[in-house]
């Protein structure tokens, strides 16, 4: 006579992880995309290129008028922001030399104000990009199988330790 209790216990733990798997990979998605705008957040303030905050503020996770889509290891994040220069402070942009852009100047920085009589007149014909959304896909890309093998060691422990 063979004891098929240990085979049996087995085959539970497998449907239990079974129920539990897509549910819990959608969190660790949710919370690699959470990683992600932390990374991207801080490649915006490491490239210089907050001003009010604007862009900054804007990243979102799944929102309408995102730009990028994030393909990692078959799973898609879709990350991004409605802000329209996101595209053009990351990959740089011409300019029409000679074009009047109102506001004012604060030290160093040039600060936009639509209507203002005072302003600037532009002079370069190209302002390079910082890549702050390129490097931080780098990052995530490095960090991204390492986050994931965590995760799911911790996971498959609850049903196979």
């Amino acid at each position: 006579m063979f004891d098929v209790s240990a085979l049996n216990e087995f085959s539970r733990r497998c449907e239990a992880l079974k129920a539990d798997l897509k549910p819990y990979a959608g969190k660790v998605l949710e919370e690699a995309g959470e990683e992600f705008l932390n990374i991207v957040q801080s490649a915006i303030e490491g490239a210089g290129n907050v001003d009010k905050g604007r862009l900054l503020a804007s990243f979102t996770k799944g929102g309408p008028g995102n730009i990028w889509v994030l393909n990692t290891g078959g799973l898609t994040l879709e990350i991004g922001t409605n802000v329209e220069y996101a595209k053009w402070v990351n990959d740089g942009h011409r300019q029409q030399p000679g074009r009047f852009i109102p506001g004012y100047w604060e030290g160093n920085h040039f600060r936009y104000s639509p209507g203002a009589k005072s302003g600037m007149v532009l002079k370069a014909s190209f302002v390079a990009g910082s890549h702050y959304f390129d490097r931080s896909v780098q990052i995530f890309e490095r960090m991204f199988p390492e986050m994931m093998d965590k995760s799911f060691e911790q996971f498959f422990r609850r049903y196979f330790s």
